[in-house]
């Protein structure tokens, strides 16, 4: 892991980690399918086909080389982590964007490594064009050609682990 982002990924979980492993004591919320927040942070977990439906559940947070794990403590489960995000702060303004869903509620802008956390979306968007109209803070809206709209909670970047 990079010094730079071994520095930012330690100051967005707020814990020490070492240079080619990390472990992480974290309490996690399920956002969506595959995806968790680290609990009052900005950071966001993606795993493989985790099945686990978490509120808040005190987890481990594993990472070395190219391989992840979220350890559930209290379940005992335990799921293959992806790639994890941070939070991603773009100005306020409206953007002309082409996205494509990744998960539920979780969408890819096209050509970037930047990432659309959304509420409740139910577009199927595979290379849609869009509208994303940001306010302060990264909230906004994500406005489909066809007419249909979906709340954004944040814009996410791949922390490279």
């Amino acid at each position: 892991m990079g010094t730079k982002l071994a520095i930012a990924l330690t100051m967005l979980l707020g814990m020490s980690g070492s240079s080619f492993a990390a472990t992480y004591e974290v309490n996690v919320t399920r956002k969506a399918k595959n995806l968790y927040k680290v609990d009052g942070k900005n950071v966001l977990i993606q795993t493989r086909y985790c099945y686990v439906y978490a509120y808040s559940e005190e987890s481990i947070f594993k990472w070395e080389g190219y391989d992840g794990k979220l350890i559930f403590i209290e379940s005992k489960e335990s799921c293959d982590v992806k790639a994890a995000y941070g939070a991603l702060n773009q100005k306020a303004g409206k953007y002309s964007v082409t996205v494509s869903r990744q998960y539920d509620d979780w969408y890819e802008v096209f050509g970037t490594s930047t990432f659309i956390k959304t509420s409740s979306c139910l577009s199927l968007a595979l290379g849609e064009e869009a509208f994303l109209s940001l306010n302060a803070g990264g909230y906004g809206q994500l406005i489909f050609k066809d007419g249909d709209s979906c709340v954004v909670e944040g814009l996410f970047t791949k922390l490279r682990l």
